[in-house]
């Protein structure tokens, strides 16, 4: 009865071996660039394609060494860094006075 739950947790999913949230942006981005190229320049739509292939191979090999990155980012994204204003002056950033 746990193992789909388990297997989920422990395998996030993949898009051509690279994490799928950032193989994805990496393809969405690739793809604007490769138009907006191609209306302003008439430049040849192999250098973009030959560009996705390059960073997609980079995602494989840092999906590899941590295969939770996508989540990871998604996770930092929605808390950032953290940031507070002290009531007293001081160096450095204190979360309580």
């Amino acid at each position: 009865m746990r193992e789909p739950i388990l297997k989920a947790v422990s395998m996030p999913p993949r898009l051509f071996m690279a994490p799928f949230v950032l193989a994805m942006a990496n393809f969405v981005v690739q793809v604007a660039w490769m138009f907006l190229l191609l209306a302003l320049f008439d430049a040849n739509p192999l250098i973009s394609l030959s560009s996705v292939v390059f960073v997609h191979i980079l995602l494989i090999i840092a999906g590899n060494k941590e295969p939770h990155l996508s989540h990871m980012l998604q996770a930092w994204g929605t808390s950032g860094p953290a940031t507070s204003h002290n009531i007293y002056k001081s160096k450095g950033v204190k979360l309580a006075p």
